[in-house]
């Protein structure tokens, strides 16, 4: 049997409190996804606490997605369903009864529980290691169970999640208009419920979306980007220009007033608008720069400063394109690489030298044994060491005339750039 009016009304608050908490958690996974799964970011977060209390294993591993969407844009869903039935629910019931809220949110507690545990498993015994966020939801989710089973329900589970399925079944058949509305109900209060919920849905997949374009943007950032980019230390690159593929790849002058070095990874989706923000500047600024490409793979097949698994194929397409170098293709390499989808398989090595290969007229014979000998590992393994000696955090990282950019968008490019060529004396385009 249900419990008094007093002490559902403690549940509902009690799940208010708790689905914001859930929200705020879900939040900063969502964003450590982001963050850590596109590259905006190379070194520990603030939740790797040691290798088993490892946020960004957890959320950069092929068990942090599900249907195309991070497992925590559901977790965001979930709470906002949470948050709007509690806000909504009332003792009068105009829009849903106390009591029916009490078994509504049994259920999708009961659930979530039950998620909760599987996800757990996954992290635990298929991922090895935890994390931090992923595990204050997990918390959250059985303290709302607690919560609404102890405080408003107080009779058998079973009838209390079967009451529950009924409920959330009657408020559809409102909505679609094929039901009447429970006694003391408005169906139009029903019906914008309904529609808030929803959209909620819509925002929790869109989000992350808007958290990557965001930091891909870095506009985000306050403060004068000359003067940010001014105060960075000044780095010494150590170039090698006249090498051939065992040398530096650059175009423009070496002698220019602008001398740009980028450090990126092919599989890296900020680095592929990083690429084309670099193309449209060149094309703008024609004469006046020097331009060096470096990679730096966050991939552990060649890259030592990697501690986890996040870009599967970076390492096999920065040796394509230094394979490609030998055949004077880099800069075609370099191009196509960055338009690959990596999670259709395009990265992956047969695919490169073959129709990779064919794309930009390669020698497939010859790029395969290249490939195979391994032979350009060293000089990539150089171009890793000049990044994480110059503080690189994260892909894609430029500097221009050795300090670096810390708000890479076009605009912070198009003042620094500008304020070169003043001091200088040339005229700005």
């Amino acid at each position: 049997m249900a419990a008094d009016t007093r002490s559902i009304q403690k549940a509902r608050i009690g799940t208010i409190v708790l689905s914001v908490i859930g929200l705020a958690l879900s939040y900063i996974a969502l964003d450590q996804h982001v963050v850590y799964s596109h590259g905006f970011a190379a070194g520990p977060s603030f939740c790797h606490i040691n290798a088993h209390l490892n946020c960004e294993a957890v959320n950069t591993s092929e068990w942090s997605m599900f249907f195309g969407l991070p497992v925590a844009a559901y977790g965001l869903f979930l709470y906002g369903i949470l948050l709007i039935g509690s806000l909504s629910a009332s003792s009068v019931g105009r829009t849903i009864s106390l009591r029916a809220w009490a078994a509504i949110a049994l259920l999708i507690s009961f659930v979530a529980s039950l998620l909760s545990l599987v996800l757990f498993g996954i992290s635990e015994f298929l991922i090895g290691a935890l994390c931090l966020m992923c595990l204050g939801t997990y918390l959250v989710n059985f303290l709302i169970l607690g919560t609404v089973w102890l405080c408003s329900w107080r009779g058998t589970l079973r009838n209390g999640l079967r009451e529950g399925a009924t409920e959330i079944f009657r408020m559809l058949g409102v909505v679609l208009g094929i039901a009447r509305a429970p006694e003391g109900a408005r169906p139009w209060r029903i019906r914008v419920v309904s529609i808030l919920i929803a959209l909620s849905g819509i925002a929790s997949a869109l989000l992350p979306d808007v958290i990557f374009q965001s930091y891909a943007a870095q506009e985000m950032i306050e403060g004068d980007p000359v003067e940010e980019w001014s105060q960075s230390p000044l780095t010494q690159f150590n170039l090698q220009g006249g090498k051939g593929a065992f040398g530096d790849y650059a175009v423009g002058d070496p002698n220019a007033p602008i001398q740009i070095v980028e450090f990126a990874d092919y599989e890296c989706p900020a680095c592929k608008l990083m690429h084309g923000l670099i193309k449209e500047l060149l094309d703008q600024y024609q004469g006046r720069y020097h331009f060096v490409f470096k990679n730096y793979p966050l991939d552990k097949a060649c890259n030592p400063e990697m501690e986890r698994d996040l870009h599967e194929f970076a390492c096999t397409a920065a040796f394509f394109s230094r394979c490609a170098g030998e055949q004077g293709k880099f800069w075609e390499a370099n191009t196509i690489l960055f338009l690959r989808d990596a999670d259709k398989g395009e990265l992956k090595a047969e695919s490169l030298l073959t129709d990779g290969s064919k794309e930009i007229g390669l020698d497939e014979v010859a790029a395969r044994e290249c490939m195979q000998s391994g032979r350009y590992r060293e000089r990539i393994l150089q171009d890793i060491k000049a990044g994480s000696a110059a503080g690189l955090q994260g892909t894609p990282s430029v500097w221009v005339n050795g300090r670096l950019v810390t708000q890479p968008g076009h605009e912070s490019f198009t003042r620094i750039f500008n304020t070169i060529l003043k001091e200088k004396g040339i005229p700005t385009p």
